[in-house]
């Protein structure tokens, strides 16, 4: 679902008691600033020169940052688990039956068995991968089958019970400033959500998402805020640093936003491509090959990039939602779950 620089988860009943689970944890994903804090000031000397730990963690900065948001994704799953498992135990407690009765009841008994259809068009789809004959691997596959369906349906039910519980989450992602200014822009500058996306004009990931935040935007609208900051992968894609200055280029001519779109539905990014597009725009070519040829932006995608590298990017498309970090080609449902949280810790601010 992304690319990375080196070549790289109603109510069922009125009599329902709503329970109140507070989860509280210390156990927050440390910043580097804490890094620097629990190791000695001094880390090393040599010949009587210090290197302090201060030089030594913003020598890492990114990488830091990775390990941070890796953290997290540990610490966030096994709680999602641990909520999950409270749930089932309240809801077992309410009905008055066991926790094992309760799945047996409401996912293993109502997932149907695995067909033989089902299991050959699995094998079709993934016979690349797969590369042994259907018959010797069939009984694997229909239980393999079968556990993904009750998880789905384990995954169905806790949505249906998760209204009548009150789940308070103390439990968040590491929050990573990223500048904004004078990047091109989409939306309302007072837009309580902000959204900084690193991208890169071939990466096909970084197309693949764009419908999404085209929807975003027109669903959120007085409440997005996108910006555009480049981060072309240059050796797995030779073509993406170029477009990614031809895009600043038509910024010149309050054109980036529908260069932007042009390149991502594009076939080819070369050179000659590049200036067809700004003449089906309808830029003023000569102004524009000038620019492109001149290399004018190429510091400022530069520093984009190493801006990128110091928040931790090390894929494309990666985004930013108010700060905190989301990578790959995220569906709808999951951006929106990001950004309706953004906007109710917005909200939640502006009242305290």
């Amino acid at each position: 679902m992304f690319q990375r620089v080196s070549a790289t988860r109603a109510r069922r009943g009125s009599v329902l008691l709503l329970a109140a689970v507070t989860l509280t944890s210390g156990l927050l994903a440390m910043p580097t600033a804490a890094i620097a804090a629990e190791i000695p000031s001094v880390v090393a000397t040599v010949q009587g020169q210090s290197i302090s730990a201060e030089e030594l963690t913003s020598a890492l900065h990114g990488e830091l940052l990775r390990l941070d948001m890796q953290r997290y994704q540990v610490l966030k799953e096994k709680l999602d688990e641990l909520i999950a498992e409270r749930i089932l135990s309240l809801a077992a407690a309410q009905r008055g039956v066991s926790v094992q009765q309760l799945i047996q009841d409401e996912i293993v008994a109502k997932v149907p068995a695995v067909t033989p259809e089902q299991v050959q068009a699995f094998y079709e789809a993934n016979k690349n991968r797969i590369r042994q004959p259907l018959e010797k691997i069939t009984e694997q596959m229909t239980a393999y089958l079968q556990q993904q369906h009750q998880e789905q349906r384990r995954q169905a039910f806790l949505k249906e019970l998760r209204p009548h519980y009150s789940v308070s989450v103390a439990l968040r992602a590491p929050r990573i400033e990223v500048a904004t200014d004078g990047k091109p822009a989409l939306g309302t500058d007072g837009a309580p959500v902000t959204i900084v996306e690193f991208s890169d004009f071939q990466c096909p990931y970084c197309r693949q998402v764009q419908p999404t935040l085209k929807r975003l935007m027109a669903e959120y609208e007085g409440k997005v805020k996108l910006v555009f900051r480049d981060f072309p992968l240059r050796n797995i894609h030779p073509q993406a640093q170029k477009a990614a200055e031809a895009a600043q280029c038509a910024a010149e001519q309050q054109k980036f936003w529908p260069y932007h779109d042009k390149l991502f539905a594009a076939a080819s990014l070369h050179i000659d491509d590049l200036k067809k597009y700004a003449h089906e725009l309808e830029l003023q070519v000569e102004q524009f090959t000038a620019c492109l040829d001149s290399n004018k932006y190429a510091s400022g995608i530069e520093a984009d990039m190493q801006a990128g590298q110091n928040a931790g990017v090390n894929a494309t498309p990666t985004f930013f939602v108010n700060g905190y970090p989301l990578s790959g080609a995220a569906s709808y449902e999951r951006f929106k779950e990001v950004v309706d949280a953004a906007l109710e810790q917005a909200q939640s601010a502006r009242t305290n």
